[in-house]
Parts: structure tokens; C-alpha cells; sequence
């Protein structure tokens, strides 16, 4: 006879049977925040951190493997009376753990869920790395034991009068800096100067360097104070190569103060290494190697250290540093997700759990950090982009920019709004949207769609662009025919002048010898003229034999007059004058006085009044949309954002062969070039075309040989034809 079978569980006893079981390798330590103990679990293998509530806590006790979770649901609602716990509420507790790989069922497959949670880590882990070009981090090294054999050696650097010394290096590096500002300002080299290919070396030597420094200094910090350091990398930072150190064992620490030092470590290190390259650099001789290398760390641990590690808007330093003094663990995922609850309560008109109570103050931080930040991430990952753009596209590598920038606008733009639907579908959410939130959100995409399609915007194309006079407008002053010798000027470069004033002064000793032998020999004519007529008046029967001498005496005479005459134009002409009103330009140097000057050497030339414009040089897609008559605006480097009016001129149909030596990179310029055949100036390497433009308002500072940016206002343009171009031009394909 059979033995009688147990009855079959039903299903939702079978759920109250399950068993779960919390790792046993797992840390638990207890934290303040607001008043409130929460606890953080550690995961030792994964490296990952969890933060639970006291109830949670509770519950934690319970995942044992020998307590179901019905009993743990009675123990809870027993512990916390009145408030209850549902069965759906566990499992939801429940899974979660599993999923973090912090705890396991009892079941056969136990070991295959664990693997597959580990797989999809990785997976994650790897889209993360794609997702986030401009910050690759790949595991290196494990610098526990490093650490713990640094940390007795360096432990002055914690101690009381170091931090006052450092402190005192820092405030006597400002008070250089600001004691000294126009020497300082002086002594730094110009932008086109510094951005080289050569400083960029230095700047990514340096970043390395000092990264490698800042990253020790966290993990110093995070042993001094009792914490654990299992992690330190390679990492990619804009593409530059760099170390990390994984800190995130110190949220176990309770002191939030030591978290908040662990944090900025990194910060405080780089400030000090600022101060000592400022002294470093102020002392060392210009455009050597150590001054290029000293100003290069000044940079990068100045400037982006304000900009990325001490700027909270980023996940930096700065960014844990904000979270733990205001005790507001996760701040930028806590503030993202009410935004968006918000923005689904508010916009499609759906229900959302509520949120426990917030004070108005706490909301309006939230609110304000989520646009802020997202704001800012937007700000800089672009300004990198456009810097790395207006430096490659020179090399014909601008395509890289834009290839970066459509993927970094896929994962700030594209990833969130896919990662929303797809919540939105798996949760079955849709049809709880209110129709008229919806279509109110539908049609104000759909204005942005035509928009983009439709709506012409204001568009300008810009340039580096040169001063110069316009050939047109400029008068010669030159050596007169018969040359001489310099002996005064009356002007100098850049003066004001009116038609007839005084520019130089020549002399000619030849021409003033000829005119004395000229005088000479006049003298002596008249005295044989007046000789003759004096005979021809006495002795009238001698006017047949003295007359022919008297005619021809007159006629040398006449002929000296004319020969005097002449030479004293040309001893006028000898005394420059200005031929028109205007201003002086390339004004013979004052070293040439005294010396000797062929005929036609040029003095000077005189610039009419509105003889100056800007030449600058565009690439054949911009050339395009330029057309004369056009408006442009002109700045002046050196004079502030100051911008004058200014009119298109000229725009050439022919390919620039020559360009100005201004322009080129290798003078100080922006457009890549190479010698000329003959050596005697620089052609463009890429195919550029010359525009010109007047100036419609200047002043008398606006002097030739200076460098300008200039930007023409040209035809509006939708961004569905930018996008066009911007794809046309890139790829060289034709839309």
C-alpha cells in the first residue's frame, strides 16, 4: 500500500515558504545621516556599496536561510507596529537583493543565477564604457599592500604643520600671482602660442603625471582613516590616459568628516603641485622645457580643477564632497529621479508613488541640481568637443570631433529617452498617461520638429582674419628721379597727416654742385652780355661783327635759366610732401638716414581714411554661403569683445596659393601650411579661399598687421540643412 502523499502547497504558500540567505562575506556598518542610522552593506568581491534604512536592517537579520519569509514578515510587522508589510512589498525586497548578488535562495539553480547576475555586471559594465567616451575606466591593479607600506612614510603629510605649510606655499603662489599681475599676465604666452601640438604634449605629460599623484593622495587618505583600497586603474580622461583609485570604501566610514577629506585629498594635492609649478615656472627661463612643463601643471591642476574635480555639478570629487556635508547620499540620482517624477506627474499626467515627505528647501535643491548639473555636463563635454574640433580640423581630423560629439549627444540625449520608454512598456505604464498631457507634450514636439525642419535661424560663418590697407587706397611716397641721400624725416609710422605736409627731406650733392656751376655760368653770360651791348652802344659800325656773339650770349643764357630751373624743381622735389590726406604707413626706417637712396625706394605710403580691412580665409563650404554686401562683425585681438561694423568686400572664385605668414600655425596662426617652392612664404595645405572685408566703424587705434576674428552674418539657415552640411562635408558625400 502506498504511502499517502502530503496535499499540494498552494501557490501563495509556497511563496511564504521561500527562504533567503544573506552572504555571509558581506559587511555591515552602521552611518548618521540627518539624525537618521542607516546602514551601509560592503561587498567585497564586486566592490560594491549599498546603503539600507533601519527597517531594511531588520529585515536583513531575517535572510538567514533557516527564517521564511512569512516569519519574517510577522517579525517586522511585530517590531514596527502599526505599520505593515505585504508579501508583494518583501518579494520586492527580496529580489532586489538577489539581483545585487547580495544574497541567494535556496534553491538548485542558485549558482547559475549568480553567474548569469555576473555576466550581466560585465555586460553593464561595458556599455557603461561606450556610453561614456570622454571617461574610460579599466582595472589595473590592486594597491592595498602599496598603501599599507606608503602609509607609515608619508604619514606627515596628516599631520597638523604640514597642512600649515602647504596652506603658506599655497597663499604666497596667490599672493605672487596677484602682487605681480601685469608681469604675470605678460609673461604668459598667447593662445595660438600655446595651443601647439608641443604644449599638448606637455599638457598630457603633466595631466598623467599629476593624476597619478592625485589618485595616491585618495588612497592614502582612504588607509589613514581605516579604509580599503582594492582598486586602481587605467583611466581615459578626454582621451588622455591616466590613473584612478577606487575610494568607495570609505562611505563605510562613519565619520562623514573623513569622507569629506578623502574626497578633496586628491583637490589639496593638486593646489599644492599648482603653487610649487608657479615658482617653478616664474623663475625658469621662457620656452625651456621645465618652464613649458611647470606652466602646463599650473593649468591642469588649477583650472581643471575647478572645472572638473571641485565643481559638485560633476560626479568628481567636488561632487562627494557636496553629498556628504549636506548628508544626502546619491544627491545627482535621487535629484534626477524626482525631477523625472515630477516630469512624469506633471507632463503625461501619470500617477507616481509619492515621495516621502521633503521639505520645500530639499525640493528646490533637488529640482535645481538635476537641470543645473545636466546643464553643465552638456556645457563641458561640448566645450571640450569644439576645442578638440578647431584644433584637429587644420589636420583634416575634425571629423573626429563630430564623430565624438554625435556619440556623447546618443548617450545624453538618446540612452535616457530609450531607458524611459522601455521602463514605461515594461511596466505597463502607458495607458495610465492623461490623453490631453500627452497631446499638450506631442505637439509641443512637434513645433520643435518643424522647427528643425522649417524655421530659418540666424547663421554666421567666422574666421581668423589679418588687418591690412587696402592696395586700392594707399599713395606712394617715393625717391624722386634723381635720388640722394636721406636727411631728415618729419613723420612717423601710423601719423595723421594732410595733403601737402611735410614726410622727409633728401639731399643730392650733385644737383646742388650742377646749380652752383649753373649760377656760375650765368654770372658770367650776363657780364658778356652787358659787355657787348655796352660796344654795340659806343661803336654802331661794329654791329655787324658783335651782333651774332650778343645773340648767341642771350640764347646761353635762356638755356641756363631753363637748366636752373629745372634743377631747382627737382631740389624742391627733394623735400617730400604727403599727396593726399591720410595716415602714415611703412615709414622707411630711421636707421636709413644718411644714407643714400635709389630712385623709386620707397618713403612711405599714405593710407586714405577708410583704407583698412580685414582679409580672412575660408574653407570652399563656408566660401559659399559668403556673398558681397554682406554684414560682418570684426574683434580686434587685444581689445576686449569690443566688435566694429563691417561689409563683405570681396569673396575670390580662386584658390588661395600664398597666404599672409600670420596665418600659418607655424607663426603663430591657425591654418596648416607648408614653404613655398622657393622658400620665400607659406601656401595652406588645404584648400582655402580669400574674403575681404571693410571696415564700416573703426578708431585710430585699429592698426595693420594685427589679428582679428571676424564673423559675417549670412543667409539663415534650418537645422535640418546644417545637419545636411555637417554630414555633405564630413563624410564628402552629396544630400
Amino acid at each position: 500500500m502506498a504511502p499517502p502523499t502530503e496535499p499540494a502547497l498552494s501557490d501563495l504558500e509556497r511563496r511564504k515558504k521561500v527562504k533567503i540567505r544573506l552572504r555571509e562575506d558581506l559587511s555591515i556598518i552602521p552611518q548618521r545621516y540627518e539624525g537618521r542610522t542607516y546602514y551601509v552593506v560592503k561587498d567585497p568581491v564586486s566592490l560594491r556599496y549599498y546603503r539600507f534604512k533601519e527597517h531594511e536592517r531588520f529585515l536583513l537579520d531575517y535572510m538567514d536561510g533557516k527564517h521564511t519569509l512569512e516569519e519574517a514578515q510577522k517579525a517586522f510587522e511585530a517590531r514596527f507596529r502599526p505599520e505593515r508589510l505585504t508579501l508583494e512589498d518583501l518579494e520586492s525586497f527580496t529580489s532586489q537583493l538577489l539581483q545585487a548578488g547580495l544574497a541567494q535562495n535556496e534553491s538548485p539553480a542558485a549558482g547559475r543565477q549568480l553567474f548569469d547576475r555576473y555576466k550581466k555586471r560585465q555586460r553593464s559594465r561595458l556599455a557603461q564604457t561606450f556610453l561614456n567616451i570622454l571617461y574610460i575606466k579599466i582595472p589595473l591593479y590592486d594597491p592595498d599592500r602599496l598603501l599599507t607600506r606608503l602609509k607609515g612614510p608619508l604619514s606627515f603629510i596628516f599631520t597638523r604643520w604640514f597642512f600649515a605649510l602647504s596652506v603658506g606655499v599655497m597663499l604666497v603662489a596667490l599672493g605672487l600671482v596677484l602682487s605681480q599681475w601685469n608681469t604675470f599676465i605678460s609673461k604668459l604666452p598667447s593662445a595660438s602660442q600655446f595651443f601647439t601640438v608641443h604644449t599638448l604634449i606637455y599638457l598630457w605629460a603633466a595631466l598623467g603625471l599629476v593624476k597619478i599623484i592625485h589618485e595616491f593622495g585618495h588612497g592614502l587618505s582612504c588607509k589613514t582613516f581605516g579604509g580599503e583600497v582594492h582598486e586602481m586603474g587605467l583611466l581615459f580622461l578626454v582621451l588622455s590616459p591616466c590613473l584612478y583609485c577606487n575610494v568607495s570604501d570609505s562611505w563605510t566610514l562613519p565619520n562623514k568628516w573623513h569622507r569629506i577629506i578623502i574626497s578633496g585629498a586628491g583637490i589639496y594635492v593638486e593646489l599644492v603641485i599648482a603653487a610649487l609649478a608657479t615658482f617653478v615656472w616664474w623663475w625658469s627661463d621662457k620656452g625651456t622645457f621645465i618652464n613649458n612643463l611647470a606652466l602646463s601643471m599650473m593649468i591642469v591642476c588649477s583650472i581643471s580643477t575647478v572645472i572638473f574635480n571641485g565643481n559638485p555639478l560633476m560626479r568628481f570629487d567636488g561632487y562627494y564632497m557636496l553629498a556628504d556635508w549636506l548628508e544626502i547620499p546619491n544627491l545627482r540620482d535621487r535629484a534626477n529621479k524626482y525631477l523625472s517624477s515630477l516630469a512624469q506627474q506633471y507632463l503625461l499626467g501619470m500617477e507616481v508613488p509619492p515621495e516621502p515627505y521633503m521639505a520645500l528647501r530639499r525640493r528646490i535643491l533637488f529640482v535645481t541640481y538635476a537641470i543645473v548639473s545636466y546643464l553643465y555636463r552638456w556645457f563641458i563635454t561640448f566645450s571640450i568637443l569644439y576645442f578638440m574640433y578647431t584644433f584637429l580640423k587644420p589636420y583634416k581630423l575634425g571629423a573626429i570631433s563630430y564623430l565624438l560629439g554625435t556619440a556623447a549627444l546618443g548617450t545624453m540625449v538618446g540612452y535616457p529617452i530609450y531607458r524611459l520608454s522601455k521602463a514605461l512598456h515594461r511596466r505597463g505604464r502607458i495607458p495610465d498617461m492623461k490623453p490631453v498631457r500627452v497631446g499638450i507634450l506631442a505637439g509641443v514636439v512637434a513645433l520643435l520638429l518643424l522647427a528643425f525642419f522649417f524655421l530659418p535661424l540666424p547663421m554666421r560663418v567666422n574666421s581668423l582674419a589679418l588687418v591690412q590697407v587696402d592696395p586700392h587706397k594707399m599713395d606712394p611716397i617715393v625717391v624722386p628721379e634723381v635720388g640722394g641721400y636721406l636727411e631728415e624725416l618729419y613723420v612717423r609710422d601710423g601719423q595723421e597727416v594732410r595733403l601737402g605736409d611735410p614726410i622727409a627731406r633728401l639731399s643730392n650733392p650733385d644737383l646742388e654742385i650742377r646749380l652752383q656751376v649753373i649760377e656760375k655760368e650765368m654770372e658770367l653770360r650776363r657780364g658778356q652780355i652787358s659787355a657787348l651791348a655796352g660796344t654795340l652802344l659806343s661803336y654802331p659800325y661794329a654791329q655787324a661783327q658783335l651782333m651774332p656773339q650778343f645773340l648767341e650770349a642771350r640764347g646761353a643764357l635762356h638755356h641756363l635759366i631753363l637748366q636752373r630751373k629745372l634743377l631747382q624743381e627737382q631740389a624742391q622735389g627733394l623735400l617730400l610732401r604727403a599727396t593726399c590726406d591720410g595716415r602714415v604707413r611703412k615709414l622707411v626706417k630711421v636707421e636709413q638716414i644718411g644714407k643714400a637712396l635709389d630712385k623709386g625706394t620707397l618713403i612711405c605710403e599714405i593710407a586714405e581714411e577708410d583704407s583698412l580691412q580685414a582679409v580672412m580665409l575660408l574653407d570652399p563650404s563656408d566660401s559659399k554661403l559668403v556673398q558681397p554686401g554682406q554684414d560682418a562683425w570684426i574683434r580686434i585681438h587685444g581689445r576686449g569683445y569690443n566688435y566694429f561694423r563691417g561689409r563683405v568686400v570681396g569673396v575670390s572664385g580662386k584658390e588661395a596659393t600664398e597666404i599672409p605668414l600670420q596665418f600659418s600655425k607655424n607663426y603663430g596662426g591657425e591654418v596648416v601650411t607648408e614653404p613655398l617652392p622657393d622658400g620665400k612664404g607659406e601656401k595652406p595645405v588645404n584648400q582655402l579661399y580669400l574674403v575681404t572685408v571693410e571696415f564700416v566703424e573703426m578708431d585710430d587705434a585699429i592698426q595693420p598687421g594685427v589679428m582679428s576674428r571676424c564673423k559675417i552674418i549670412v543667409e539663415p539657415k534650418t537645422l535640418f540643412w546644417r545637419l545636411r552640411r555637417f554630414l555633405a562635408t564630413t563624410f564628402d558625400v552629396g544630400l
